[in-house]
């Protein structure tokens, strides 16, 4: 849980930044309560990372999704040889959601590995706007350590995701 304080700092801060308080207008001139709405920067960009295992390198298929307002990259790689590079552009709506839960991710609980895992999955996600690091996450996957916080960030990640082809038909196994 070390460094879990940080994170939470890094969120608060992020969502302070990136959320601004709107108000809805009525034909009356009042206004609703509770409106609020995120909005992100053109300087933010999430990058989404999951490092597959260590298997044999025709099995081994790592991902980096790297998501702005305006565009969205995956690079599939099997240990650093670039097997898939592709680039879509971003749905104001996968934006929007992203954005959404970027708190809820980045305040998720981690179990900081001292020694690694040998075998294992890691997951990590990191934000930056104006090319400062406000969000820096890693959950490493082992002996079901972490799984829930994987499986969150891995649902957050999903709709991005969807937005390319299946890993193994852009990049195939052996």
């Amino acid at each position: 849980m070390k460094g879990l304080h940080g994170y939470a700092a890094g969120a608060i801060g992020l969502v302070l930044i990136l959320t601004a308080c709107t108000s809805t207008g009525t034909s009356d001139g009042t206004s609703t309560s509770g409106a609020s709405r995120p909005v992100m920067g053109d300087d933010v960009v999430i990058t989404y990372r999951f490092q597959d295992s260590s298997v044999p390198p025709q099995y081994h298929r790592s991902e980096e999704l790297t998501i702005d307002r305006m565009t969205t990259r995956l690079v599939i790689d099997s240990y650093g040889e670039v097997l898939a590079d592709e680039s879509r552009p971003t749905p104001p709506e996968v934006w929007r959601e992203l954005v959404t839960a970027i708190e809820s991710i980045a305040s998720l609980p981690v179990e900081v590995s001292q020694e690694g895992c040998v075998g294992g999955t890691s997951t990590s996600v990191r934000v930056t706007t104006a090319g400062q690091i406000t969000i820096d996450l890693l959950a490493d996957e082992c002996a079901g350590a972490n799984a829930q916080a994987s499986e969150a960030i891995a649902d957050w990640i999903d709709p991005v995701r969807r937005l390319f082809p299946a890993t193994e038909a852009l990049a195939p196994t052996g």
